[in-house]
């Protein structure tokens, strides 16, 4: 009974997920709710199945697709797909397996306390794997000590007669494996281990391989893989298989013949001579420092960083993306930072670091640069967070045409099983980027950031869908239009709703207060604080009573005018020196009083003044935007418009040279 309480919980939180978010899908809400039940039968019915379950801060998917590589040669297996480790995907895994089945593997996520419970009811593994406890999903624990009680329930949950294979080395994996009754593989390089690792080796172009001992005798063991770091998943591949039962020499010589995951590690060469290593799954800091080790050992013509948003730090992005600039310039020749972070990274280093560092705040701009800045030759990492910055883009843009450049597009897939991969999207004035033809030398850098980050356009109004369509919100649907245009999504913060755009060609970040109309200067302060913004680049729209119905004007500073919500930011932030956009709100003949009017849904016949009323308020934020960008772009940070020409010459000179 209790597993299928926990069943109706889960299919009610999707289905509260879908109506928040706008989306109500019945069919895919009635087919989750016997999704949970026929997948509990099913796992019941394959008694004879042997389930490995496994969890871990890093190396989960590596670890699953090598143990299902592996165990495949030893009978049918099957296994998660990709990196689908949330309930409704082990569950539909689950609803898989199938009689001939002799192993399935399944990946098991613990992104908040308790999220473990449901799937391992469902699941329950003959053998539990847990990698490492770092400090993936950091925020939602608060300590490592709950990450390690939350992981650890993998083990737990194992039968009298279940196999747990452990990593040694972790300390706080160890004090998991020293409390449980359960049969223990210990893996690593520590005393005590089962398998212990005596040497690893992965210097570029040759692959990783690793020499072990198991019962006083060594075994070499030769891989496909790259980086030292997935010695860890090579071992608990290892560990499983002895768990099972099986030859370690056959188990050893199956794991020669597996292939490295989608974007962990992933080396992929390009026809003009540049070879990508993908590691954009997602870049947690105290992740960095395996990959940076590996370039740092690499034997290549040229190395190339390409990063993008990082996660899992605590203290400011302000301090972390310089400090992580810092550590990439001692190892490669360039470094390219890429997303709403990127002008954090170069801020102050510019100078310092000559041609050698570069921010790039989209995409699509960090592709047009790349096609004229790599070079045959380059050995390029690939470093970022796959559901924040889509980075794959970038190599796929040098060996086909992609059209979609969206930033913030929010899906965790990998962009080249995208259906809109070829379809564009964002700012209509974008065409895609042609595929590189050739190789073409580099022409030096181009640093294209805001000397004081991307300016903020921020809408007033009232949280709540009931308030949309009133005088009031006119600010909040300013900026629903400008997202839309944009391709861009909107996210939940901590003070309001942020989403985070191109408009004219250069970032900027829209902002929703999420408070009452009269209250928004105090979450706008907090938002400009963590983002180091001064309230002097922000573009605040909002109603304006005293302008006529659809007249749009732009007020430079000032006072309140007696609006209470631009009265509540001047007095929160202690200054009236911010751009406003004023959309008018009254008509002449229109003699209600100030709250009535507001709060008052406009007619049908009044929509279309009040969309021309957003086309010119939109024309003039993007017109302020372009004036905020204009002291940088005379220091020698380029638009868009400027890399593209920068390429075109560069081009150009090549054919010159020929």
């Amino acid at each position: 009974m209790e597993f299928f309480a926990r069943a109706a919980k889960s299919t009610l939180s999707s289905l509260r997920t879908r109506i928040s978010g706008g989306v109500v899908d019945a069919r895919k809400t009635v087919r989750r709710a016997f999704l949970y039940p026929g997948a509990w039968i099913n796992r019941r019915l394959r008694r004879n199945t042997v389930v490995i379950g496994i969890t871990g801060s890093a190396g989960k998917t590596t670890t699953k697709d090598l143990c299902k590589s592996m165990l495949s040669e030893f009978g049918p297996c099957e296994a998660t797909s990709q990196s689908a480790n949330e309930h409704y995907a082990i569950a539909e895994t689950v609803t898989r397996f199938r009689r001939e089945h002799r192993f399935a593997v399944v990946e098991l996520s613990a992104s908040r306390p308790g999220y473990l419970d449901f799937p391992l009811q469902l699941v329950k593994p003959t053998i539990s794997v847990l990698t490492v406890i770092a400090r993936d999903h950091y925020s939602s624990f608060k300590s490592l000590e709950a990450i390690a009680e939350e992981k650890g329930k993998v083990v737990t949950a194992l039968p009298p007669d279940g196999v747990a294979v452990l990593n040694i080395d972790d300390p706080r994996v160890r004090e998991i494996g020293a409390a449980t009754n359960r049969r223990v593989i210990w893996i690593g390089e520590s005393p005590g281990a089962t398998l212990r690792l005596i040497e690893t080796r992965s210097v570029w172009p040759e692959p990783l391989t690793l020499k072990v001992e198991y019962q006083g005798r060594t075994h070499d063991v030769p891989t496909r893989l790259h980086g030292t770091q997935l010695s860890l998943a090579v071992l608990a591949a290892l560990g499983v298989a002895l768990a099972a039962g099986l030859p370690l020499e056959r188990a050893i010589e199956a794991l020669g013949k597996a292939e490295s995951p989608e974007g962990r590690m992933q080396v992929v060469p390009c026809d003009d001579g540049v070879t990508f290593v993908r590691d954009d799954w997602k870049a947690p800091l105290w992740s960095l420092d395996a990959p940076f080790e590996f370039i740092r050992q690499a034997r290549a013509a040229r190395k190339v960083m390409i990063l993008g948003t990082l996660s899992d730090y605590s203290g400011s992005a302000s301090k972390v993306y310089p400090k992580v600039a810092k550590q990439a310039l001692e190892i490669a020749d360039l470094v390219v930072f890429v997303g709403p972070h990127a002008h954090r990274a170069v801020k102050g280093q510019a100078d310092q670091a000559g041609k050698r560092l570069v921010g790039i705040p989209s995409v699509r701009e960090a592709a047009i640069y790349l096609r004229s800045a790599l070079r045959a030759g380059d050995l390029v990492l690939l470093k970022g967070s796959n559901k924040a910055d889509h980075l794959v883009r970038l190599m796929l843009a040098r060996t086909g045409n992609v059209a979609c450049w969206k930033d913030k597009c929010g899906r965790a897939s990998f962009c080249a099983r995208c259906r809109y991969l070829r379809v564009a999207s964002g700012p209509r004035s974008i065409e895609p980027i042609e595929p590189t033809s050739g190789a073409v030398p580099a022409t030096g850098s181009a640093v294209v950031a805001q000397a004081d980050g991307p300016p903020v356009i921020v809408g007033l109004g009232n949280p709540g869908e009931q308030f949309r369509n009133t005088p009031h919100n006119v600010g909040h649907r300013a900026l629903d239009e400008l997202c839309e245009e944009a391709g861009g999504v909107w996210e939940e913060d901590a003070d309001g709703v942020v989403a985070r755009v191109m408009l004219a060609g250069l970032p900027v970040t829209l902002f929703k207060p999420g408070a009452n109309m009269n209250r928004s200067g105090d979450p706008l302060r907090r938002f400009l604080a963590r983002l180091g913004t001064p309230l002097s680049r922000c573009i605040v729209i909002h109603d304006d009573l005293d302008l006529p119905f659809g007249d749009v004007r732009l007020k430079m500073s000032g006072g309140d005018a007696g609006h209470k919500g631009v009265r509540s930011v001047i007095s929160t932030l202690g200054s009236g020196e911010f751009r406003r956009v004023r959309v008018g709100m009254r008509r002449s003949d229109d003699r209600r009083r100030a709250l009535e009017l507001v709060l008052a849904e406009y007619s049908k016949a009044d929509e279309p003044t009040v969309r021309l009323a957003l086309e010119k308020a939109a024309a003039i934020v993007c017109k302020e935007v372009r004036t905020l960008a204009g002291s940088a772009a005379q220091e020698g940070e380029t638009s868009i418009e400027a890399l593209e020409d920068a390429s075109t010459r560069t081009e150009t000179s090549v054919r010159d040279m020929a």
